[in-house]
């Protein structure tokens, strides 16, 4: 079993990231990251244009009708460049609305998520929000309306959506459900907030008696979208992750010392094997993660787990290194490798950290 990419993908990765080079430098990144913004150019051009956010998504539905593996193609790319576009987050709300959504729901809500038309995202600050006792926000019901009431912090383009996701104990108080929330609705407050990576923007929101459509509680469903996220941000991760190593790697040719390049040093050298050692092992944990989500197979959520953990650390290893090679400019603001440690700091304790995805593995497999 050949874990990559076919042809016709690796040829819309090379298209992609010429796009990507030409509209999306990592100027233009730095200049949209400085106000907490995104690129929303580059953002009408990948949705309203190119369909982006609903390239796996059925023709019925609004999508291009492509596998989910086209999807891990573009995340990777755009992880590439850092683009601050609200892709994953557009995404992780559309599979919640597909996978826990009536007939009559998906085709509402869909068509306009996966143009690109409607920014949408998933409202969760962490693992413990879909637990009873961990969530923060409580749904109450009168005859066939749905009002939500609390707060979460950390939503990934937040202040820019027009559609949230929000994970909600039922009013039973057995257990949380998914709800589909109008961003403009009354009762709904959203605050910018400040964030570590300066290309994924934060929001508060508080919900105050917000109206809201309950999409369902089928624990099962929810944790298929918690981990296909999951597997789009290991898939983010290896993207970025080989930027970096591209990026140290020129420096190391380019930088003298000693009247010679600093690649030359066996220190340096090191630094770059230990990198492409990592992305070389965490890339086919993840592209095997991925071809299970593509595939509906039985190991995804297994796989899932892997992926993020080792995703998420391999791009943790790169970045530092990407720092050390750089030497003191590494750490400089008007110098690009923070950026890039920035983010792989940011995807770490996403959904789960190493050690929390390795306890869960741990019993999967009933260790």
């Amino acid at each position: 079993m050949y874990f990559e990419f076919n042809e016709d993908q690796e040829e819309f990765r090379a298209s992609l990231r010429r796009l990507l080079s030409e509209r999306a430098p990592i100027t233009k990144v730095r200049e949209v990251a400085e106000t907490r913004g995104y690129d929303s150019a580059t953002w009408r051009l990948l949705a309203s244009d190119m369909g982006v956010p609903g390239i796996h998504v059925p023709e019925e539905l609004g999508g291009s009708g492509f596998s989910f593996l086209e999807t891990c193609v573009v995340v990777q790319e755009l992880g590439r460049v850092l683009t601050p576009v609200p892709v994953i987050t557009t995404i992780g709300a559309m599979e919640a609305i597909r996978g826990l959504g009536s007939t009559s729901q998906q085709a509402e809500l869909v068509p306009g998520l996966a143009s690109g038309e409607t920014i949408g995202t998933l409202a969760l600050s962490g693992n413990r929000d879909l637990d009873v006792d961990g969530a923060t926000v409580r749904a109450s019901v009168e005859g066939d309306t749905h009002t939500l009431t609390g707060r979460v912090d950390y939503v990934a383009f937040g202040h820019l959506a027009d559609l949230l996701v929000v994970p909600a104990v039922t009013p039973s108080g057995e257990q949380v459900a998914l709800y589909v929330v109008d961003a403009t609705a009354a009762g709904v407050t959203i605050e910018s907030r400040e964030s570590l990576d300066l290309t994924r923007p934060l929001a508060s929101v508080e919900l105050s008696g917000a109206a809201a459509q309950l999409l369902g509680s089928d624990q099962a469903a929810i944790v298929r979208v918690v981990d296909l996220v999951r597997i789009l941000l290991a898939n983010e991760a290896i993207g970025t992750s080989k930027a970096v190593l591209d990026m140290a790697v020129d420096y190391a040719k380019q930088r003298v010392q000693f009247n010679r390049p600093i690649g030359s040093f066996q220190a340096i050298k090191h630094k770059c094997a230990d990198m492409a050692i990592a992305i070389d092992s965490a890339e086919a944990t993840v592209m095997f993660a991925s071809m299970s989500a593509a595939d509906e197979s039985k190991d995804l959520r297994l796989s899932a787990l892997m992926a993020k953990a080792q995703g998420s650390e391999c791009l943790t290893l790169c970045a530092s290194q990407n720092i050390q090679v750089h030497g003191g400019i590494g750490f400089t603001w008007e110098a690009d490798p923070h950026l890039y440690f920035r983010r792989a700091k940011a995807i770490e304790p996403l959904f789960g950290n190493k050690v929390h995805h390795n306890d869960m593995l741990a019993d999967l497999v009933g260790i």
